[in-house]
């Protein structure tokens, strides 16, 4: 890792909005990297750079919805946004992900928006918030 995004991800430790920044930084930076058509590796996965770049998308829009309702605020993810995150996160989370990287998908009713599907099959609850 890049010393200081080593750095940042020490003082980040303590605050999950920058380690979420610092992360999606990362992969942002890994993908930036790969002008080729090489393989990028990330743990234990091999993907392409345009495969990374979709999973950074999914990471940033849906842990910023997660430290959004952490602080009570209701920031949706744009509907048209969803609707492409969520196509592509079933082509990704697999169920050999669960329970390890991702909870059980919560049930939402088949006409709920976009946003409540993607956030629900990645194990999250549409209607949480912090201060129920």
């Amino acid at each position: 890792m890049n010393p200081v995004l080593q750095q940042a991800h020490v003082v980040s430790d303590n605050n999950p909005a920058l380690l979420v920044r610092d992360t999606a930084t990362d992969v942002l930076g890994r993908w930036a990297a790969m002008i080729s058509g090489e393989l990028v590796s990330v743990n234990d996965r091999h993907l392409t750079s345009p495969m990374v770049a979709a999973v950074g998308a999914i990471e940033i829009a849906v842990h910023g919805w997660d430290v959004a309702r952490s602080c009570g605020e209701r920031r949706p993810i744009p509907p048209l946004l969803a609707e492409e995150l969520l196509d592509l996160t079933l082509l990704f989370v697999t169920r050999e992900d669960r329970p390890t990287r991702f909870a059980p998908p919560v049930t939402v009713p088949a006409y709920a928006p976009a946003q409540d599907h993607l956030l629900a099959y990645l194990g999250r609850r549409p209607d949480w918030s912090a201060c129920a």
